[in-house]
């Protein structure tokens, strides 16, 4: 049986391990192979449909898949990612505060991490989501409207954020790092993981690899990643020089993390019921590592 590996624009890291042919080309003999696709949106639904075997996202998907009943954990995590961009406003805004966003129009990237970060920071301020008017927004259409002042806030960080800024003067409200670690982690069907833990290992030893060649190089990276979503070298080398490489195992700290979030999303009314986070984590795939 191949397992399948999915890279979108949305994990840097998967990407260019899907854009280094030696590593593809390794992979493919040891039985994994890459579907590429448009957007991370997605990976709930291919994983469902058994399309895909192993994916990688922010941190939020786990969760939400748990929710709706299919079995995952996540396998490895990256470093806390401190991006450019965060939740945005206009400079002209008079929005200088998350109590300031009451009744006004956020814009979130569907099926994504900023859920979680918005749904982190308004509770860490005594908001809830019924405050605001969150709605998810593919990326270029909440751009548009946030551009011609027809959004109050967008969530965004690079290469969409400096396109944004080009465009229009913003301040940064909030960014990541703070309530929400935010990180790129690696997660599967737990019955993939249990029944095929070498080639977990394999894409791991070769996520590892590729991330210390970006590391290393991140012009080089900044090459390979050339028209992905559109963008130029030139563009993604900002996001590529500003985020952390490597993968890590999924260690306490990151299961209590989630396990307080999946609660603040239950409260919030963003999952149906509580859900217990634990079985969601596992880290003895980079034992080791930790």
């Amino acid at each position: 049986m191949v397992l399948v590996v999915g890279a979108h624009p949305q994990n840097l890291s998967l990407s260019l391990l899907s854009r280094r042919r030696d590593k593809v080309e390794a992979l493919r003999e040891a039985g994994l192979e890459f579907f590429v696709y448009e957007a991370g949106s997605q990976t709930i639904p291919l994983l469902k449909a058994g399309v895909l075997h192993l994916a990688g996202t922010g941190a939020t998907p786990p969760i939400l898949a748990e929710a709706q009943g299919l079995p995952s954990a996540v396998f490895g995590i990256s470093g806390s990612r401190h991006e450019n961009g965060g939740l945005l406003v206009r400079a002209d805004s008079d929005i200088h505060s998350l109590q300031d966003l009451r009744r006004r129009g956020i814009g979130l990237m569907p099926i994504s991490w900023h859920t979680q970060f918005l749904a982190a920071e308004l509770d860490a301020v005594g908001m809830s989501w019924r405050e605001v008017n969150a709605a998810e927004i593919i990326p270029a259409t909440a751009r548009d409207a946030f551009i011609q002042g027809r959004l109050d806030a967008i969530v965004a960080t690079d290469p969409l954020y400096s396109k944004i800024a080009a465009r229009v003067p913003v301040r940064v409200l909030v960014s990541p790092g703070q309530a929400f670690s935010n990180r790129s982690v690696y997660w599967a069907r737990r019955e993939t993981l249990r029944d095929h833990p070498e080639r977990v290992r394999l894409l791991l030893d070769a996520l590892i690899e590729s991330d210390r060649l970006t590391l290393e190089n991140p012009q080089e990276a900044a090459s390979l990643l050339g028209g992905l979503n559109g963008n130029s070298p030139e563009e993604w080398l900002p996001a590529i020089k500003s985020r952390p490489w490597g993968v890590e195992a999924p260690r306490s700290e990151f299961a209590a993390e989630q396990q307080a979030h999946a609660d603040i999303f239950a409260k919030f009314g963003l999952i149906p019921a509580q859900i217990d986070a634990t079985p969601t984590v596992n880290p003895t795939f980079l034992a080791k590592a930790a």
